[in-house]
């Protein structure tokens, strides 16, 4: 005989647990009910979402209804309805011939609801009338809320099946709102008889979670008694736990309240056994099936447990079975120190939110079908091919480019420009849109198409690559269209970062940002650093599509067309992520409409490099190759002529207005001569003081805000200070791109630390930035005890040899606040490095430091030295003047504060009038001060001495670095008493 129809005589239903219009219009269903003993069927959103990912059943009803306004939430239950409405027909035989006790359909109210018994309530009701058949039980998860909810739907005369049970205190709630139910009908002279409920009790993800904690406690090798009974304790929890809910359940049939209402003519209120594959592969396959037969209890299988307990299952009474043994499992669970009533609870919410991941899926597969209903994606498509055409022709004219890894995004750069931005083709500078960043930069000729698509651009396509022309091999903002230099990989997300904020303090909440990416760059850190920063900054409008074409410059990408490794790592980050056909403009459509939820999104896009020339596609060899004019025509054949023109209507998002800037931000510094104050902490307070003058002014930090002293912006102006933790990369680029829209960025950290970024920094500067400051503190050897790993000694270096760059150096408070202001206000990419030890004052508030001067502290008629230095060395070279003066000798002291433009005139005049001069420097002795002041003098008959750091650094003191080092007071005293000596 069939185990299933033996089930029967044992008091044991058995339910299937799928459901899905396959199963219903194959005749399936009704062959089971029929032949097999089916006495039921549950569904869930997990089970929806594989039935109509899955399967064309349900086209022909979407058809009907995607033409419609309805939203996906009613598609929904458009589809599920109809699904358990034809099932209850199936089972109503059941139900009539078990007078109510079988033949039910279970459908979940939204797991969304789960904590919300009004809106539980509310939605149950829906359903139910919604379906209109008897044997229907609304189910409803056994949270504190779905309990109440419970409780009341059975008052008013509505089945329910509640789910989601672990433990036996969240039965026994469940029981007791059953019985509460029953009651208040009968007090209220309602009928009972056709009342009913199940009691859904899980079973493997007990074992599952259970025999992880388990595994903590197990130590290889060890013969602890913790780790023997651990041992033993594995795949027996959710059995154990299970009999002893059982026997709960039989004391309540045994109490005189449970009599009173059987009297009546009340149906028990089943024990439902859920979860009951094995999801252990060790495991029997019927593990949480033959243990379990018993009086007033289902079994709910999923198909392939149904085959296995067809195939050799055994029955008999069970249940109660091993109850000495399944209390000692119990204990002994405690004994390891493991909580079940945690377990239980920690369970119900991870279910909950397994359920809402599929339920939101479905709902994202059925708003994409209906408006899949609505639209032609086929212009959209042509304009792609179109794409390829000009890309063709672009690169095989410029005989260089890189045509294939164009190829691969056309779909998704033409769905963007053509269908899903918002943008005006007139106005590059528009605040008031959407924002396109190619990372990708070599793929640049697909953006130059687009625009000249789109009527952005005039410029002949064929100049691709030209001196003369805008439309460079890699983007740069030497045409207007380009926010941010690209095209060294792994930085255009840091870029969208900051554009995403800058929208977010504009008030731009819809205007979102699109950053197109490679996969091979996504080996990059950079990128793992920015979408981490924007994850935990909340950029919901942020939007990252990787085009996954599987092949680098030389070789396969690491985990070639493998969506999945990407789409992980992202949503590791708390990224929202999909993976998609790249090619498919629907599927393409789809990803971006729905991205306009919150993010940030990751979109993975399978893509083909070279896609659409068959010698192209997915072939190796051809990174960075143009073709020749034969390989263009077969290439252009092959893709077929075409004709289409995509008008894009200029589509603003509104409601910008740039704030009031003050006319001229300036700073008050209120400091006696002579006081001990650190040129950092002087920068921190000048922030601070200009943040109220200047509204565009945003300040991000390397999680060092207490040392560099943003945290005085950061207490001021919380909404625009950002925490850019220890990832430099990240940081400099989302500055970046917040001065490419108009923020006025200030990004800081130790000196040496920048060095970690110089990439971004070398890339800020071909972007030629409106205004864009960089503050390094902790600079050279006069740190002291950290050593040579914290000491910035190669940073003038860096930004001295950026085109167009600012160099600043403060040596005290007031030149320090000033010179912040200066910075602020100039335009560019400005350095300013920033002292940590305590200086004193040398400046009266009063005095003004503008970019491109310097400072003459010490002269006379008869000075036969100059001293230059900057920052520190201002202090020490004044103190050599004095200790020279001392001794008769008269020197110049000149305070180089801007070093880089450096005030040449100067220098040139004390060249002339002293004939010596001494380059003080707390930096490598390339690169540097010394270098710049070289560089100014040469063709000049001077003697130059240049003392600078030229030895590997050591832990110490200050002045015994500098010191040692050859930059302290006491050896500039001796350099100069020896060029006296030798001139003698």
């Amino acid at each position: 005989m069939n185990p299933l129809l033996q089930l029967i005589e044992h008091g044991q239903s058995y339910w299937l647990d799928n459901l899905s219009r396959d199963k219903i219009v194959s005749g399936e269903l009704a062959r089971r009910v029929r032949d097999e003993g089916l006495r039921g069927v549950t569904s869930n959103p997990a089970i929806f979402h594989k039935a109509m990912s899955a399967t064309k059943a349900y086209d022909e009803q979407l058809r009907q209804l995607a033409g419609g306004a309805a939203r996906a939430t009613a598609l929904y239950h458009a589809l599920t309805t109809r699904d358990v409405q034809m099932a209850c027909d199936i089972l109503r035989p059941v139900y009539e011939e078990t007078q109510g006790r079988d033949g039910y359909v279970s459908l979940e109210v939204s797991p969304h609801l789960a904590h919300d018994a009004d809106a539980s309530i509310a939605e149950a009701k829906e359903l139910a009338q919604w379906v209109g058949r008897p044997n229907l039980f609304i189910k409803i998860p056994g949270t504190r809320a779905g309990v109440s909810a419970v409780e009341q739907l059975l008052r008013e005369g509505i089945n329910v099946n509640i789910t989601l049970l672990f433990g036996i205190e969240q039965y026994d709630a469940v029981a007791q709102a059953y019985l509460r139910a029953l009651e208040h009908r009968l007090a209220a002279q309602q009928e009972i008889r056709s009342m009913a409920s199940v009691a859904s009790f899980f079973l493997s993800r007990i074992d599952v979670l259970v025999d992880e904690l388990l595994a903590q406690r197990i130590v290889p090798g060890s013969d602890s008694p913790l780790s023997r009974q651990a041992g033993v304790l594995r795949g027996k929890a959710a059995l154990a736990n299970a009999k002893l809910a059982y026997q709960h359940f039989r004391t309540l049939l045994a109490s005189e309240r449970w009599q009173r209402l059987a009297a009546h003519g009340a149906q028990v209120q089943r024990m439902l056994w859920a979860s009951t594959g094995t999801k252990n592969p060790d495991y029997p396959d019927l593990m949480y099936v033959e243990p379990l037969i018993g009086a007033d209890t289902i079994n709910t299988m999923p198909d392939q447990t149904i085959a296995a307990f067809m195939d050799h299952g055994r029955v008999r009474t069970t249940v109660e079975e091993d109850l000495s043994l399944a209390e000692q499992t119990m204990a002994s669970l405690a004994e390891v120190h493991i909580d079940f009533a945690a377990v239980a609870n920690q369970l119900q919410d991870e279910g909950i939110a397994k359920f809402i991941e599929p339920y939101d899926a479905t709902l994202t597969l059925l708003e994409q079908t209906r408006h899949r209903g609505q639209r032609d994606s086929t212009p959209l498509a042509q304009m792609a091919r179109k794409l390829r055409h000009d890309v063709l022709r672009m690169t095989t004219a410029a005989g260089s480019g890189h045509p294939t890894s164009c190829l691969s995004c056309a779909d998704i750069v033409a769905t963007l420009f053509f269908n899903t931005m918002h943008w005006d083709p007139a106005d590059p500078a528009a605040r008031d849109v959407d924002t396109f960043i190619l990372s990708k930069g070599h793929a640049a000729p697909i953006l130059w198409a687009a625009l000249a698509e789109a009527g952005a651009i005039e410029e002949d396509l064929l100049s691709l690559r030209r001196v003369d022309s805008t439309l460079e091999g890699h983007p740069t903002p030497r045409n207007p269209w380009i926010k941010v230099a690209t095209g060294s990989l792994g930085q255009g997300l840091a870029a969208a970062n900051g554009i995403a904020l800058a929208n977010r303090l504009d008030g731009l909440d819809e205007a979102r940002v699109y950053c197109l990416l490679g996969d091979a760059e996504c080996s990059e850190g950079a990128v793992w650093e920015a979408a981490q920063f924007a994850a935990l900054n909340g950029l919901k409008n942020l939007v990252a599509i990787v085009d996954l074409n599987g092949l680098g410059q030389s070789e396969p990408t690491p985990y070639g067309h493998n969506t999945a490794v990407l789409a992980q790592r992202f949503a590791a980050f708390g990224w929202r992520t999909c993976a998609i056909d790249g090619h498919d403009i629907d599927q393409v459509m789809d990803a971006l409409d729905q991205a306009r939820t919150d993010g940030p999104t990751a979109i993975i896009a399978h893509t083909v490099k070279g896609k659409g020339v068959s010698f192209l596609e997915d072939a190796e060899g051809w990174h960075g190759k143009a073709l020749d004019e034969e390989q263009l025509k077969r290439a252009l054949t092959e893709l077929g002529e075409v004709e289409v023109n995509l008008r894009v209507v200029p589509r603003r998002l509104g409601g910008y207005q740039p704030a009031a800037v003050a006319a001229t931000p300036s700073v008050s510094p209120r400091y006696r001569m002579g006081d001990m104050v650190a040129t950092r902490a002087a920068f921190g307070r000048a922030l601070a003081e200009l943040g109220a003058q200047l509204p565009h002014l945003v300040v991000l930090d390397g999680d060092v805000k207490n040392s560099t002293h943003t945290e005085d912006f950061a207490r001021a102006y919380p909404e625009r200070f950002f925490q850019g933790h220890i990832a430099e990369q990240n940081m400099i680029g989302t500055a970046l791109g917040l001065s490419a829209v108009g923020k006025i960025p200030v990004a800081a950290t130790f000196a040496a630390f920048l060095a970690r970024a110089y990439d971004f920094i070398r890339m800020a500067g071909h972007t030629h930035p409106g205004h864009l400051v960089l503050a390094g503190s902790h600079a050279g050897v006069s740190i002291g005890q950290d050593g040579p790993s914290q000491m910035g000694l190669e940073d003038l270096a860096e930004f001295r040899a950026l085109p167009d760059s600012t160099v600043l150096y403060p040596c005290d408070a007031v030149s320090a606040q000033r010179l912040t202001a200066a910075a602020l206000t100039h335009r560019g990419l400005v350095y300013l490095r920033l002292t940590r030890g305590n200086t004193p004052v040398i400046y009266t508030n009063d005095e003004e430091f503008p970019p491109g001067a310097s400072k003459v502290l010490r002269t006379s008629a008869q000075d036969t030295v100059t001293l230059v230095a900057a920052g520190i060395t201002v202090h020490e070279a004044l103190a050599a003047h004095d200790e020279l003066h001392a001794q008769g000798i008269a020197a110049r002291v000149i305070d180089a504060y801007s070093i880089k433009p450096l005030d040449r005139a100067t220098l040139l005049q004390a060249a002339r009038e002293t004939g010596r001069i001494i380059v003080i420097e707390d930096h490598w002795a390339d690169g540097g001060l010394g270098d710049a002041v070289a560089t100014a003098l040469c063709g000049s008959a001077v003697e130059l001495i240049r003392l600078a750091v030229t030895q590997e650094p050591r832990s110490g003191t200050p002045h015994d670095l500098m010191q040692r080092y050859g930059i302290s007071r006491e050896v500039i005293v001796d350099n100069v008493l020896g060029t006296v000596t030798a001139s003698s």
